[in-house]
C-alpha cells in the first residue's frame, strides 16, 4: 500500500463516461443509424461497452436531429408558467398515431408541448381527465444534441421518459428505481494487489501508476434497477452519475462547482488510504400538497440532492461501510446547494430532476387513485396494449476506469463510486393541505379546453 508520507497524492479512480446523452426522436425511423453509435459524445456497442465517439459522428447526429425536428407553432412556441398537458389528450393522440401506416407521433406529442417541469397534477372529473402542468415553451436542439427550450436552454420533458416512469410506477410489483456503477470484486482485489506491489517497489510516478492501476481495476459494472436498461430514462441516470464523478474527481471542469479533490487535499478529515467516498444522487422533495377535494396536487421541493458515505475496500475485494467523511459531506451539500446552477451548465442534471418529477407525479396518480377519480383509462401510456414501446437503445453494461492524481499533504488513494436512487413513494405518503393549490386548479380549469391536449 502506498504510504501517507511517501506518495503525497490522491488517486481518483472511477468509471468515466461522457455525461451528455441525447434523446433520439422516439418513433422516428430515419435517425436509427445514430441511436447507439453516437449518443451525446459516446458510443455504446451491442455488448454494452462504452467508448468515446468522434466529433464527425456528433456533427452528423446534430444535423440529422435538426433536419427532422419541427419547431413549435403558434401559442405552443410561447413561454408560459402554466403549460398544461392532458393525459386523455396524449392517450388519444397516441391511439390515433398507431392507426396510421407509419405510426409517427408529432413533435408536440414527443416533446410534451414543451413542458419543462411537472409542478402540478390536476384531476377534472367532469372532463374525465388528468392534467400535468408546469412551465413550458417552444423547443430546439442545442449543440450537445439535447432537446431544450428556445429561451431557457433547459431540457423539455420527453414522452419516451414519461412512458418509462408511468410504466415503472404502475408495474404489478414496482421497484425502487436506481443505478450504480461499481468496480467488480475481482477488480478491487487486482487493484489492491497492484497498489501494494507498486508501493513495495517504490513507484511514485503518476504516469506509471495510472495505467497500471487502471488496467488492474478493469471495466466497472453498470447496474440498473426498476426500469429497463435499454431506455433513454436509464441513460439519464447513468449520465448524471458519471458527470457528478467527473466533477468531483476533477477529470472535467465545472464553472459553478469546485471539485472534491481540491477541497479535500488539505482536509484533516480524510485520513485513511483505504477509505473511499461514495456519492449518489437522490430525491429531494417535500411532502406533496393537495386540496381538500383531492383534485389538485403540487410537487414541492428542489427535486435532487447529493448524498455520501465512505467505504472501506478490503484485501479480498469486499466493501465495508465506513461512516461519513466530513469533507465528502461538505462537498455533497455544496453540490446540492448549487444543483439548479449545475443544471443550467449541464442539462443532464435537469433531465435527472425531470424524470424524478415524472416518477413522483406517477406515484401521486397511482397511490391516490386519481385515474379512478377521473374515470380515465390509459392503455397506451401504461403499455397495457403493447402498441407503443419505448425506444430501444443498447444497454450500458460496462464503463472503463480512469485515474487522476493530485498533490496533497497526505498520501491518499481515493476511489469514487456511487449512483442514483429514486424513492418516488416517500413524497406522496403524507400530503399536506393547501388552499393555494386549489386556486391554481381553478385557474387551470378556466384555461382547459376539452379535445385539446395542451392549453
Amino acid at each position: 500500500m502506498l504510504s501517507h508520507r511517501a506518495t503525497k497524492r490522491i488517486a481518483g479512480i472511477f468509471a468515466l463516461m461522457a455525461a451528455s446523452f441525447t434523446f433520439q426522436s422516439a418513433y422516428a425511423q430515419n435517425n436509427g443509424f445514430f441511436r447507439n453509435n453516437s449518443v451525446g459524445g459516446i458510443s455504446i456497442n451491442a455488448n454494452g461497452v462504452v467508448s468515446n465517439v468522434d466529433m464527425e459522428s456528433r456533427k452528423l447526429l446534430l444535423k440529422e436531429l435538426r433536419q427532422n425536428m419541427k419547431p413549435a407553432q403558434g401559442k405552443m412556441a410561447s413561454k408560459t408558467e402554466l403549460r398544461m398537458v392532458s393525459l386523455r389528450g396524449l392517450e388519444n393522440a397516441i391511439a390515433q398515431a398507431v392507426k396510421e401506416p407509419e405510426g409517427a407521433l408529432p413533435d408536440e406529442v414527443k416533446y410534451l408541448a414543451g413542458l419543462q417541469r411537472i409542478q402540478y397534477v390536476f384531476v377534472y372529473p367532469e372532463q374525465r381527465d388528468i392534467i400535468l402542468a408546469g412551465p413550458g415553451e417552444g423547443w430546439k436542439i442545442d449543440d450537445k444534441a439535447n432537446v431544450v427550450g428556445v429561451t431557457s436552454g433547459q431540457p423539455v420533458l420527453l414522452l419516451d421518459n414519461l412512458l418509462s416512469a408511468l410504466r415503472a410506477v404502475n408495474a404489478p410489483q414496482p421497484e425502487r428505481i436506481s443505478c450504480s456503477i461499481d468496480p467488480t470484486k475481482q477488480g478491487l482485489v487486482n487493484y489492491k494487489n497492484t497498489l501494494n506491489r507498486l508501493s513495495r517497489a517504490g513507484v511514485r510516478n503518476p504516469n506509471i501508476l495510472a495505467p497500471q492501476l487502471k488496467r488492474a481495476m478493469g471495466n466497472q459494472t453498470v447496474s440498473i434497477n426498476g426500469i429497463p436498461g435499454n431506455t433513454h430514462f436509464a441513460r439519464i441516470l447513468v449520465a448524471a452519475d458519471i458527470r457528478m464523478k467527473q466533477i468531483a474527481m476533477e477529470l472535467d471542469d465545472s464553472k459553478v462547482l469546485p471539485g472534491f479533490i481540491t477541497s479535500a487535499k488539505n482536509s484533516v478529515s480524510v485520513t485513511n488510504a483505504n477509505v473511499n467516498p461514495r456519492w449518489w444522487l437522490a430525491c429531494n422533495y417535500d411532502s406533496v400538497a393537495r386540496d381538500a377535494q383531492g383534485l389538485a396536487w403540487e410537487i414541492r421541493g428542489q427535486g435532487v440532492k447529493t448524498m455520501t458515505e465512505s467505504e472501506l475496500y478490503q484485501e479480498n475485494g469486499q466493501v465495508q461501510a465506513a461512516g461519513k467523511d466530513p469533507a465528502a459531506e461538505k462537498w455533497a451539500q455544496l453540490m446540492t446547494d448549487r444543483y439548479d446552477a449545475l443544471g443550467k451548465e449541464d442539462p443532464v442534471f435537469t433531465e435527472l430532476r425531470n424524470v424524478m418529477d415524472m416518477c413522483v407525479a406517477a406515484a401521486v396518480i397511482r397511490n391516490h387513485n386519481l385515474q379512478q377519480a377521473a374515470q380515465l383509462e390509459l392503455p397506451h401510456l401504461l403499455g397495457e396494449q403493447g402498441s407503443l414501446a419505448t425506444e430501444a437503445w443498447h444497454t450500458p453494461r460496462e464503463v472503463s476506469t480512469q485515474t487522476s492524481f493530485i498533490k496533497t499533504s497526505r498520501g491518499l488513494t481515493i476511489t469514487a463510486s456511487g449512483g442514483v436512487d429514486i424513492d418516488y413513494l416517500s413524497p406522496t405518503q403524507n400530503p399536506t393541505l393547501s388552499p393555494e393549490v386549489r386556486k391554481v386548479w381553478e385557474k387551470a380549469e378556466s384555461l382547459y379546453s376539452a379535445g385539446q391536449w395542451w392549453n
